[in-house]
């Protein structure tokens, strides 16, 4: 499904791509070119919501100068406004509330996860995981 955490997961996994690609290519291959990353991105959309979108817009996306312009727009047409609020609000509130340890652990994770750019540091997860159990 599109969710927000599929979607950075997704956003993720193109930018891991780019960095295999960048530290393993020969001297001889070619470097990424921002039209090359927003095509294989953009050719990489499974979902046909996403699909279609990018086939929409295909022509404008390639003309994009920086690929991080190309992530803001999908995260604008796909992601609800005020997703990151709504992810910290989730992390800040998660408790164990008598699961087992290991199941609440994995909530939290999976909160951590869901807020994409912004980031909780460690010492905050290890606060919030350790106060929030019984």
């Amino acid at each position: 499904p599109l969710t927000p955490t599929a979607i950075e997961g997704w956003l993720a996994q193109c930018e891991a791509g780019f960095a295999i690609y960048t530290s393993t290519k020969t001297e001889k291959a070619p470097d990424l070119t921002i039209e090359t990353k927003i095509r294989l991105a953009g050719t990489n959309m499974q979902e046909p919501t996403m699909a279609a979108w990018w086939n929409a817009g295909r022509t404008e996306f390639l003309k994009l100068e920086a690929w991080e312009t190309f992530q803001k727009q999908i995260r604008t047409r796909f992601m609800p406004k005020g997703y990151n609020m709504v992810a910290l609000r989730a992390f800040l509130l998660c408790a164990q509330h008598g699961l087992p340890f290991l199941e609440y652990a994995a909530e939290l994770a999976h909160a951590r996860n869901a807020l994409g750019p912004i980031v909780i540091t460690a010492a905050i997860y290890k606060y919030q995981l350790l106060f929030h159990a019984h």
